[in-house]
């Protein structure tokens, strides 16, 4: 909740260091963007030219099918900067992914996904349909193999659920989203296996908050984009 006192709130004056804050957050996110893409750009390409190096099993080649849950909680905190505050990110996201791959040998295989993303904070809901692209690698070839993959696309909104009594709306605008992990691959036939993995999530998206007193609203902004960040673990099959 923001306090409203005279002119100023939390105590804090509103002038340009508002401004110049707004323009290092802004900055240090295209900055971290444009390092996950290029990341996602050189791993794929590492993906391609291990693919053609690796003996390919017989009858591996086929569409795939990878369906997970998961379950993270966010990590860092997310600034506003009128007035100039901190946030803990305290959101805990619920996401059911479908993947739809084409595997090219027992270790990679390649997609494009689509799933549902509940962002849940105070009783309040955010929902995100994230569309993205996937590539993952196993190590071995084993009936327990460990594996990477990342995922990276684009959060569409959904719904954000509101309420007179919030100040602060989290996850009130789409943005791109970036996944990678790192987990267990438990192969119980050639078209099945469980997948057990730890990892990290980024998506892009805005805090909405207001300035209140009591049940008047006095102002409301909607703030730049920002980079929200969450650490999860997920559980799905593979057939």
């Amino acid at each position: 909740m923001f306090k409203v006192q005279g002119s100023k709130v939390y105590g804090v004056t509103r002038d340009n260091r508002y401004t110049l804050h707004h323009h290092i957050i802004t900055s240090s996110s295209h900055h971290i963007i444009s390092s996950f893409l290029l990341f996602f750009f050189l791993l794929c390409s590492f993906f391609s030219v291990v693919a053609q190096g690796l003996k390919p099993s017989q009858n591996a080649s086929r569409f795939v099918y990878p369906t997970s849950v998961s379950l993270a909680f966010g990590m860092g905190n997310n600034y506003i900067t009128n007035p100039l505050d901190t946030i803990r990110n305290g959101n805990v996201s619920f996401e059911i992914q479908q993947i739809l791959a084409y595997q090219f040998n027992n270790y990679i295989f390649t997609g494009l996904g689509a799933g549902l993303d509940f962002w849940f904070l105070d009783k309040k809901t955010s929902t995100f349909i994230p569309i993205f692209a996937n590539a993952t690698i196993k190590f071995i070839d084993k009936k327990t193999s460990p594996y990477i993959f990342t995922n990276i696309g684009y959060a569409f909104k959904w719904q954000v659920e509101k309420s007179l009594d919030d100040d602060v709306f989290w996850g009130s605008q789409q943005g791109i989203l970036f996944q990678a992990g790192l987990g267990i691959n438990l192969k119980f036939s050639d078209k099945l296996s469980v997948l057990l993995s730890a990892y990290y999530k980024m998506q892009q998206s805005k805090i909405q908050y207001r300035e209140s007193q009591g049940s008047l609203i006095l102002k409301e902004w909607e703030e730049s984009y920002q980079l929200f960040h969450f650490i999860g673990i997920k559980i799905g099959v593979l057939y």
